[in-house]
């Protein structure tokens, strides 16, 4: 029986290195390649560009959702008010331009285009006019359209999938969002100058849902922390002092940094520091669903909201001085 099991691995190597030689050459760069455009709108399969890829948000551009735009090329006097909205597949491929309303005053020389992500990929075709109205637009060349705003980053032409971040001069990150094909999908972390977290908002294929999480930027200590000195007497009064000395000197030139900002933070909550939340936000599908509570710096509860369906069901006020 072993043998069998061994002689079943051994030809399914075989065969895995014979795929690789013959699809690839041999060339580890090819598969990488390959691997990337196969995964790139995947958030779970494993060094996707998703999970690896981090970018400059300088590099990043955001092109409008899909739209219908007429235009009467008639010198004066030229037709307004028709309003054409895209009909689409389940895989969202347009099939077809549905014209709600057909305007009026319009000459027989109208053009139709598509503005917005991927605006080259699409062709419309013949503006069908009656009586200064738009009866029907044909399409020539169809793409997937766009019902939302997508993120590319500059001269690419797939959406983007991966991290987006801006950072300090100091090297410490100020936001970094998670985007898959394009749209926000997963956290957007937002962060001040020394790495404390102000904000930590969950997303899904562009929408708001999960928790949204802001906080004051100020540590709260400890109560069981005692002051000591440093190698050089210094009198270390806080635990965030203290850590802040010890980052120093862990890291040197690149203190200051989000590497060692964040060991820092992440020092700081394993002994026993923390840091207030100010306001705590459930949603779903953008649509509010929930929870919502605000706190103010001392953690006394300032308001208590609860939503259903994006309304609000119950409110609640809280008197600081209680």
């Amino acid at each position: 029986m072993k043998k069998l099991i061994l002689a079943i691995l051994f030809t399914c190597v075989l065969s895995g290195g014979l795929s690789f030689l013959i699809l690839f050459e041999g060339d580890v760069k090819q598969v990488s390649k390959w691997w990337k455009q196969s995964s790139v709108n995947s958030p779970s399969l494993p060094f996707s560009p998703y999970k690896t890829r981090r970018e400059d948000s300088s590099l990043l551009e955001m092109h409008s959702a899909n739209k219908i735009i007429l235009h009467d090329e008639r010198l004066f006097w030229g037709g307004s008010g028709a309003v054409a909205i895209a009909e689409t597949t389940r895989k969202g491929e347009l099939v077809k331009v549905v014209i709600s309303k057909g305007g009026s005053g319009y000459s027989k020389t109208v053009k139709a285009e598509v503005t917005g992500a991927h605006a080259n990929k699409f062709e419309l075709g013949n503006v069908q006019i009656d009586n200064g109205s738009v009866v029907s637009i044909d399409i020539i060349k169809a793409y997937i359209w766009t019902q939302v705003p997508l993120a590319f980053i500059k001269d690419e032409e797939q959406p983007f999938s991966g991290t987006i971040e801006t950072k300090f001069p100091s090297g410490q990150i100020i936001e970094e969002t998670n985007y898959l094909s394009g749209k926000i999908h997963g956290k957007s972390k937002r962060y001040d100058r020394t790495g404390i977290p102000v904000a930590d908002k969950d997303y899904l294929h562009g929408k708001k849902h999960g928790t949204h999480l802001y906080w004051f930027p100020k540590p709260i200590e400890p109560s069981d922390y005692e002051p000591v000195r440093s190698k050089n007497g210094d009198m270390l009064s806080t635990l965030w002092i203290n850590l802040h000395s010890q980052a120093k000197e862990k890291f040197g030139r690149d203190y200051g940094s989000h590497e060692s900002n964040q060991w820092v933070v992440n020092n700081f909550k394993l002994k026993g520091g923390s840091f207030q939340v100010r306001l705590l936000e459930h949603w779903k599908n953008n649509l509010k669903e929930g929870l919502f509570e605000g706190f103010d710096e001392f953690s006394n509860k300032t308001f208590k909201d609860e939503y259903k369906n994006g309304l609000r069901i119950k409110h609640q006020i809280f008197d600081k001085q209680k």
